[in-house]
């Protein structure tokens, strides 16, 4: 019988050889703690940060997936793109992205359990100001600069997105 199984069989703690089961983190006696995750070395709100921006990352692949969809179906139907298909895409994957963001943010950056309802309707007020925001940068660098559309859409993104964070940290998901 090795010391760990007379420990469990007395009843005491178990630790793996050299480790202080008191110690922090399973330290080893008399040396450094065990390595930690990045998860563990991350403050809180850094790790949402990160959570919200791949969240974010996920929404631009289908805003632009939702966009340029949009885009190509416009000039199938008309046979032409004018300034008009590029706010109605732009309008679409802003609404798509809006709502997986919404579920990914509840569910895994903030793992919320508050109510739906209020959450929902506070993260989609704090996404229209965003939008606004976001639409206002867009026009400014598709027309003024005569940028791309998905250019001038990946800038707007990201122009809005630590806004978007603060408040949705701060007010859609607040912990009561």
């Amino acid at each position: 019988m090795s010391a760990g199984d007379a420990a469990t069989a007395e009843g005491g703690p178990t630790a793996a050889p050299g480790r202080d089961p008191a110690a922090p983190h399973g330290a080893a006696t008399g040396r450094d703690p065990a390595p930690r995750s990045l998860r563990d070395r991350l403050p809180v709100n850094l790790r949402q940060f990160v959570k919200f921006c791949l969240v974010g990352g996920s929404g631009v692949f289908v805003n632009l997936a939702v966009f340029n969809t949009t885009l190509l179906t416009w000039q199938l139907v008309t046979g032409h793109m004018g300034l008009t298909a590029s706010y109605v895409a732009n309008g679409l994957g802003f609404v798509v992205s809006v709502m997986t963001n919404y579920y990914l943010n509840r569910r895994w950056t903030f793992r919320s359990t508050g109510s739906v309802p209020a959450e929902l309707s506070k993260f989609v007020l704090v996404s229209l100001v965003a939008y606004g925001v976001n639409l206002g940068i867009f026009t400014v660098a598709h027309t003024v600069f005569d940028l791309r559309g998905n250019l001038s859409q990946l800038i707007a993104i990201a122009s809005v997105m630590p806004v978007n964070f603060l408040a949705n940290k701060l007010w859609s998901f607040r912990k009561r």
